[in-house]
């Protein structure tokens, strides 16, 4: 019986459902099953209560007695045998293995994912791990085959809550955020409250002092962003006091340089946290994130000449380059007025935000040219969170990231010294050279030098180079030997002499990455006080616009019609009361 019960009966599990049983005096016990195509139990059709039609799922019913087939199972306890029948005139099953694994896998399937879940990790990766071990461990491809993600993330939701209740944190939300605080105290890290009695807005910082160590040392260009869906209340004199914080009680944090996303909320912070040479301090200046750019050009222009014009506008290495294709895209890329419009307002008096000509002076500025780094963090900090966890649940999934990034940076850490690359087709002693840079400029070296054989494979000849002086976007960028180098120093003039490479090697004796922030060649972008004032009240006027748009986001999302329109009501009368006063402004009318 037990052989049946824990080999057997999990394969064709999915096959059959339950029809009815009898447990007999002297424990024995008879269940008969229908074959799930049958489907002799009706769909549910509850519907949930105060759910709007339009945000009810879309479900789908399977056509029912399709097939009739039907087994009985008698678990004879005395004489510990099972016994399997065909059910009356049953007719015989018809279908294959395969089309009912479409439907529902087998127990022998969803154990072996009830196992994988409990390890939490994630869905794909549970959802490849079972089919892998069931198909040449188990011999079960085919009933894994049909596996789906879905179903997988599913099974470990189901796994996972008992584990998380203490995530969910507790419905008063002061009681949540004081246990907030005790625990991050707990795992080592300050942490400051903080109130905009302006603004009647409350905030908490906290910050690990390992990571402010870091950002004391290397925040000479600091990445921020703020993960989807949780900035939907911030405005600007919230997040500077958090800034203010950071930078007054925590460290001595003094960025030169912040790479930040579109948010004139986060632009308009950091001016009043950072106010520069006005408050005999250096200057900070705001950079736009080169890949939010662009997303925001594929929804704002939707002509795709227009936006290549735009992509090469700021991949122009000058800025008489630059300013010469925006104003082609504005006169002969789009025919639409709005969008020429955009453009004009948004784009041609803020290339050095935006375009890379204006970066073209420090290497670290041109390897670090959006936050896709920290979009990875709040992408991980996605997959741990939930929902239905109150405050406590989301600082238990930073905490835990925190601590994996910080792992992983003290991994590469020893490795940067210690690990070796090695490659199939670069000489000897170019590899004996490129040996000796830290491990990640290894990496960087040696795909520049196998390049030289897809460029002989293309029939490209050699550079003609006499000197070291590429002007190439990898010499430029990291001033290490490129595939340009490379390709002359094989074929043509011999460049990479013993001095040379000594040269490159004393460049990284002391230090890492870092030298790259100490060789740049100072620019200045001087500023009328006009255009201050101006850049100003429009980074202010788009802040109101966001905070007002976000707004109207949260009244459409509580699917009260009537709430809806009388908030646009409002909006369209207060916004239409402002233009008409200053339009009569504009008249010379008071």
């Amino acid at each position: 019986m037990e052989d049946f019960n824990d080999k057997w009966w999990p394969l064709i599990s999915n096959i059959w459902t339950k029809w009815d049983s009898y447990e007999y005096v002297n424990g024995d016990i008879r269940k008969t099953f229908a074959c799930r195509f049958m489907k002799h139990r009706e769909s549910s059709t509850r519907q949930k209560e105060n759910i709007p039609n339009e945000k009810c799922r879309i479900t789908k019913i399977r056509p029912s007695d399709i097939c009739s087939a039907m087994i009985k199972i008698s678990w004879m306890a005395s004489l510990n045998v099972v016994q399997v029948k065909r059910y009356k005139n049953s007719p015989n099953y018809t279908y294959s293995l395969l089309e009912v694994d479409r439907i529902k896998r087998p127990k022998a399937i969803r154990s072996l994912v009830e196992i994988e879940a409990a390890k939490n990790y994630s869905p794909p990766a549970i959802t490849s791990a079972v089919k892998e071990y069931a198909t040449l461990e188990l011999g079960l491809g085919e009933c894994a085959r049909e596996l789906k993600r879905k179903e997988v993330a599913n099974i470990k939701y189901k796994i996972r809550e008992p584990t998380e209740t203490h995530l969910i944190g507790n419905k008063d939300l002061r009681l949540d955020i004081s246990e907030s605080i005790s625990y991050l105290t707990e795992q080592g890290y300050l942490i400051e409250s903080y109130c905009v009695s302006k603004r009647s807005t409350k905030g908490i910082v906290f910050a690990h002092p390992d990571q402010l160590k870091k950002l004391e040392r290397h925040g000479w260009l600091t990445l921020m962003d703020s993960t989807h869906k949780t900035n939907r209340n911030e405005d600007a004199d919230t997040v500077a006091e958090a800034l203010i914080i950071i930078r007054n009680k925590y460290c001595r944090w003094s960025p030169r340089y912040i790479l930040s996303d579109h948010s004139n909320i986060e632009a308009k912070s950091i001016a009043k946290s950072f106010p520069g040479i006005a408050a005999g301090e250096q200057e900070c200046q705001v950079l736009l994130c080169v890949v939010h750019v662009m997303r925001t050009w594929m929804q704002r222009i939707h002509e795709k000449k227009t936006r290549d014009i735009m992509i090469a506008a700021m991949h122009k290495r000058t800025k008489v380059g630059c300013e010469s294709l925006v104003q082609d895209a504005i006169n002969h890329g789009s025919s639409v007025p709005s969008v020429q419009n955009y453009i004009k307002r948004n784009y041609t008096k803020n290339t050095e935000k935006w375009g890379l000509w204006a970066r073209q002076h420090s290497p670290l500025l041109l390897q670090v040219t959006s936050t896709n780094s920290l979009e990875s963090f709040h992408s991980e900090l996605k997959k741990t969170t939930s929902s239905l966890h109150g405050l406590i649940g989301a600082v238990h999934g930073i905490v835990n990231i925190d601590c994996k990034k910080r792992s992983e940076a003290e991994s590469a850490s020893f490795d940067f010294r210690i690990k070796k690359v090695s490659a199939y087709g670069v000489d000897d002693d170019i590899l004996e050279e490129i040996q000796k840079f830290p491990f990640p400029f290894q990496q960087l070296i040696i795909k520049e030098a196998c390049t030289v054989i897809n460029r002989l494979e293309k029939g490209k000849g050699v550079p003609g180079l006499t000197s070291l002086n590429c002007f190439c976007l990898f010499r430029h960028r990291y001033l290490l030997p490129c595939k340009h180098i490379f390709h002359e120093h094989m074929y043509g003039n011999k460049l990479l002499t013993a001095e040379v490479w000594k040269m490159f090697h004393e460049m990284f004796e002391e230090s890492g990455f870092e030298v790259y922030e100490s060789r740049e060649s100072f620019i200045e972008y001087v500023q009328t006080e006009q255009q201050k004032g101006a850049e100003s009240r429009k980074i202010a006027v788009g802040e109101l616009t966001e905070r007002m748009r976000d707004r109207y986001w949260r009244v459409e999302e509580m699917g009260d019609v009537e709430r809806t329109q009388s908030f646009i009501s409002m909006l369209e009368a207060f916004v239409d009361l402002i233009i008409s006063r200053f339009d009569n402004n504009s008249s010379g009318k008071t």
